[in-house]
């Protein structure tokens, strides 16, 4: 077994980095690879949703969630992983779903730098309110990243939400 602490890596800030976002969730997962192109620019690499049916076994559907990511990991390199934090509602077992796919995000992470952040720190990140909407988050997404227009149009709300994460990440860095 290799020890991976004592390894070096370039702060996640720098230009040219890129960060993997993760929004969880076992029916619709958002992911996006966003690259820090110096300074506050940032450009998206790929953004999409994996979408799970619900009357597929669990291992089926968290297998497909995990192959995607761990694709988009493969295809870009990430040198650090973010995700969203579990929100507790009142709903349990979605809740428990969520976690699982959050352990899924993690196990990927590994040799990489991981960074988790609760909804309400995302859109105080990002917008500079944590009670900022839907559409205020994804206003503030669009203006922070370059890229074609057309494409952050068929964003899904997700993979909005993920773009987001991995902006947090790097805003984190700059601390």
């Amino acid at each position: 077994m290799t020890d991976t602490r004592n390894e070096r890596r370039a702060p996640a800030k720098a230009a040219g980095a890129r960060i993997l976002g993760v929004d969880p969730g076992l029916s619709a997962t958002g992911y996006a690879v966003v690259a820090g192109k110096g300074g506050r620019r940032f450009s998206v690499l790929d953004a999409g949703t994996i979408r799970t049916r619900p009357g597929t076994p669990l291992p089926e559907r968290l297998g497909l969630i995990h192959d995607t990511l761990a694709q988009a990991i493969v295809a870009f390199d990430p040198r650090a992983v973010a995700v969203e934090e579990v929100f507790l509602a009142r709903n349990a077992p979605s809740a428990m779903a969520t976690a699982e796919v959050i352990g899924i995000v993690k196990l990927l992470a590994r040799g990489r730098e991981l960074r988790s952040f609760p909804p309400r720190q995302v859109k105080k990140w990002i917008c500079g309110n944590g009670s900022a909407s839907k559409e205020q988050m994804l206003a503030m997404v669009k203006a922070l990243v370059s890229g074609d227009g057309a494409a952050m149009e068929k964003w899904s709300d997700h993979a909005a939400d993920a773009v987001a994460i991995a902006l947090c990440a790097f805003f984190e860095g700059d601390r």
